[in-house]
């Protein structure tokens, strides 16, 4: 069943990295990030109330997700900037995976040998479908890759040891504290927070798709291991490679069509487990 809470994450995550890369280059990364977090706070707050009941502990730890997620995006922009995206991006994937499935053996949850296979696939299928150097830097993409990978299994982690009955409350106050660092952050280095609302707009949209995507993964977190959770949620960008091929017509490399493959075959053998 986790895979399955995986899986309906990756379309959405993916989903909401096909809208920002559409509206890419039109506000700074910041502005995009802080109103896609924003308005999945609004958004959270309006379903959370048909899923759950707020519980002090869980939207404490939903606290402490957001800030641990706002710290893995600062680290993710900074290799952005110093390294290739087609490094950090992938490496984080990764490692975000990794970090949930080692917690979970730290538990006494490990997977049997079709999970296994699957998530070394599904690694896999992650590099393929987003590895590229573009002949920027390797090795500060792979450290900072590294890092943001760690803090986005972190998020993870917290955010799954919430209780069932406390539903997508704890994505909304995830949602809040991440959006509150980072307006604070954006005051701090005097830039405005938000873009034009016509552009803001864009990234508020691709917002709420994140967001159902987390509460996907949170949702699946709750009811069982988060590790297949993670490894399904991390296959996200197979879905954006797919959806640029699909609806502009995008070149596929032969490793990405691999990597496509790979996915599938991956989540298949997660749901055999």
């Amino acid at each position: 069943m986790g895979v399955v809470y995986g899986v309906v994450a990756a379309v959405f995550i993916g989903a909401s990295d096909y809208l920002g890369s559409r509206s890419a280059g039109r506000s700074s990364a910041l502005q995009a990030v802080t109103a896609a977090v924003w308005a999945g706070a609004a958004a959270s707050l309006v379903v959370s109330p048909l899923l759950g009941e707020p519980r002090g502990r869980d939207i404490l730890l939903g606290a402490v997700s957001g800030a641990t997620v706002a710290l893995a995006l600062g680290v993710l922009w900074r290799a952005y900037v110093v390294a290739s995206v087609g490094v950090a991006a992938p490496v984080a994937a990764v490692v975000n995976a990794v970090v949930p499935v080692l917690w979970d053996l730290t538990r006494g949850e490990a997977p049997g040998p079709l999970g296994v296979a699957g998530m070394v696939l599904g690694a896999t299928a992650i590099v393929a479908t987003s590895w590229s150097t573009d002949g920027r830097p390797v090795r500060p993409g792979l450290l900072l890759g590294t890092l943001a990978g760690v803090a986005f299994g972190v998020t993870f982690i917290v955010a799954a040891e919430t209780a069932v009955e406390s539903g997508t409350w704890p994505v909304f106050s995830q949602r809040l504290c991440a959006g509150v660092l980072l307006v604070t952050v954006a005051l701090a280095r005097r830039v405005p927070p938000l873009a034009a609302p016509s552009i803001a707009r864009r990234s508020a949209v691709a917002g709420v798709f994140g967001t159902s995507g987390i509460a996907a993964s949170v949702l699946g977190g709750q009811r069982g291991p988060i590790g297949p959770v993670a490894v399904g949620a991390a296959l996200y960008p197979a879905v954006t490679i797919l959806l640029l091929w699909l609806l502009h017509g995008e070149r596929l490399r032969w490793w990405q069509s691999l990597g496509l493959v790979a996915a599938v075959a991956g989540v298949a053998l997660l749901g055999l487990d």
